[in-house]
């Protein structure tokens, strides 16, 4: 059984493009071993699968040489290249009904991304992932999505809001400070997700582009584009990773374990990852791999601490299966 990749809005991968035609580089080197071609720099609303589109701002990091080129990106986003999403936004009476507003209508412009605003009035929180496979390499755009959400707050009520505390998923042990910078704010990497803590006084605000007569007609469109988008269910395997990867420090990511929280039993798990021809050590040893790699790429972690993230009882049994997956051993990979 093949799942369609969930399928996100595209403009930004298009601008993105069109920005490195102009400085110089070519359409080869742009799109190369990307799932996208030259088309995409004259689409007219462009919507592709998200991995591909996380993919180009990959690449596009490599291509650069510029390791925050999607964090950079997104503080100079042009929200209204959104669309009607932009505009439910920035019409919103407050920064609280603007979050909220993105939160509930993101299926008009996204089938990948997912929003929690649901503790957001009680404690100023609000979380966000990706509804993809933990093998999609996508930092460059999560940290675009990051920094284009604040810039777009910040737009919309002028003045320079600043959260109590953001973090990542992700690992990173580089360009920390102008993260900090910007965001005005502690910020961790590593973390269990991907978060935004905001003030009750700066939720509370009244954006200056608020409409409420243009709200209304807004909102009525969006629930008739709603009705009609038909979500992508996302992919089992990605409800098994994340139950795995929120698990495996505490050595308790067996499938027995997932399988109860996900409410089933081991056996019809098996089945059903049978059905999306993988079984549940596949699962695991893939997202150990690709956790593994960005852990050794992009963090100062020990060994052993990896290890001990990874779920293995010690650094020798990841040792031995890393070597597996890759060729090398992880202090080898780490200096290549």
């Amino acid at each position: 059984m093949v799942t369609a990749a969930p399928r996100h809005g595209a403009v930004f991968a298009q601008v993105l493009a069109r920005d490195l035609l102009a400085d110089g580089f070519t359409e080869a080197q742009i799109f190369a071993r990307s799932g996208f071609g030259p088309d995409l720099l004259t689409a007219d609303k462009p919507v592709a699968a998200f991995d591909d589109i996380a993919g180009l701002f990959e690449h596009a990091a490599r291509l650069t040489n510029n390791d925050v080129i999607g964090f950079q990106r997104g503080q100079k986003r042009q929200m209204r290249r959104s669309g009607l999403i932009f505009y439910v936004g920035q019409s919103s009476p407050t920064v609280a009904d603007f979050l909220h507003n993105i939160a509930r209508y993101r299926r008009v412009f996204s089938d990948a991304v997912e929003i929690d605003t649901s503790s957001l009035d009680r404690d100023g929180r609000v979380k966000w992932y990706f509804n993809v496979p933990a093998g999609v390499q996508r930092r460059q755009y999560v940290e675009f999505g990051a920094s284009g959400l604040l810039h777009a707050i910040r737009q919309a009520a002028n003045r320079v809001i600043r959260p109590e505390r953001v973090t990542f998923r992700h690992a990173r042990n580089t360009n920390l400070d102008e993260f900090r910078s910007y965001f005005g704010c502690p910020v961790e990497f590593g973390a269990t997700d991907n978060l935004y803590v905001f003030r009750q006084s700066d939720l509370s605000l009244p954006l200056m582009t608020s409409d409420n007569d243009l709200y209304a007609v807004l909102l009525d469109h969006c629930h008739l584009v709603l009705r009609d988008v038909t979500r992508n269910v996302p992919p089992l395997i990605v409800d098994v990773e994340r139950m795995i990867a929120d698990r495996l420090a505490s050595g308790e990511a067996s499938q027995d374990q997932v399988a109860r929280a996900l409410g089933m039993s081991p056996r019809t798990l098996s089945r059903r990852l049978s059905a999306e021809n993988t079984t549940f050590f596949e699962t695991l040893e893939n997202l150990r791999k690709s956790l593994s790699i960005s852990y050794l790429k992009d963090s100062d972690l020990s060994l052993t601490e990896i290890a001990y993230l990874l779920g293995y009882s010690g650094l020798s049994s990841f040792s031995e299966a890393f070597k597996r997956w890759t060729g090398a051993s992880p202090g080898q990979y780490r200096m290549s």
